[in-house]
């Protein structure tokens, strides 16, 4: 019963998900871009409002083929808890859509906001360089192929401390055999239990933020 349970969580997330893309011509008319910071370096980052909802953002228009970043960027880049839309506006950002940062293979690590609540698939898809990923507190679901193809990943750290809805192939078997998955003090266990997380070989609790 629970697997069944769980399988239908699943099904809904992605109807959701997927049902309710509007038409590309409406999606460009809510994309703007804005500079940030990558190692020193000013990338320019697609962001889309969210329609009805023009305080939130996603990172990436979400369209196959579409990086929000140009794809030749190289290291650690951070994106914020929000940012200032052209209107002036402060939006924040609530989700990384499909293939955001797919084949970015110079990026080493992508520092996700504290605001985050979806992860789309092929998110990070071909990240050869990525290397650390941290999935914030405030996620409600990863879709498929989330991490997948991404053969430097080492360190998984989950701040997530109750269940949120997470696909099966997110990650390649490479990563689960050889990555660290670090959970929040106390919660390894549930990890363990888990469909996707209990296939890590490799697992350890953090308890830097209880400090």
């Amino acid at each position: 019963m629970k697997r069944l349970l769980l399988i239908c969580l699943i099904l809904s997330a992605w109807s959701v998900c997927y049902a309710v893309d509007p038409p590309i011509e409406e999606l460009r008319k809510r994309t703007f871009q804005l500079p940030l910071k990558c190692d020193g370096q000013t990338v320019m980052v697609t962001f889309v409002r969210l329609r009805g909802r023009d305080n939130f953002v996603n990172v990436g228009i979400g369209i196959y083929g579409e990086p929000a970043i140009d794809t030749a960027t190289k290291g650690r880049l951070v994106i914020p808890d929000s940012v200032v839309a052209p209107d002036g506006k402060k939006c924040y950002v609530r989700a990384v859509r499909r293939q955001a940062f797919a084949h970015c293979t110079g990026l080493t690590e992508v520092v996700l906001p504290q605001t985050l609540c979806d992860i789309g698939d092929q998110s990070f898809l071909g990240c050869t360089s990525l290397r650390q990923i941290t999935i914030p507190a405030s996620i409600n679901v990863i879709y498929p192929a989330a991490f997948r193809q991404c053969p430097s990943l080492r360190l998984i750290r989950v701040e997530k401390e109750d269940l949120f809805t997470i696909f099966s192939d997110i990650f390649d078997l490479e990563t689960v055999e050889e990555a660290i998955l670090m959970t929040p003090a106390g919660k390894e266990n549930m990890y363990r239990n888990s469909l996707v997380f209990g296939l890590f070989r490799y697992r350890m609790e953090d308890f830097d933020h209880l400090k």
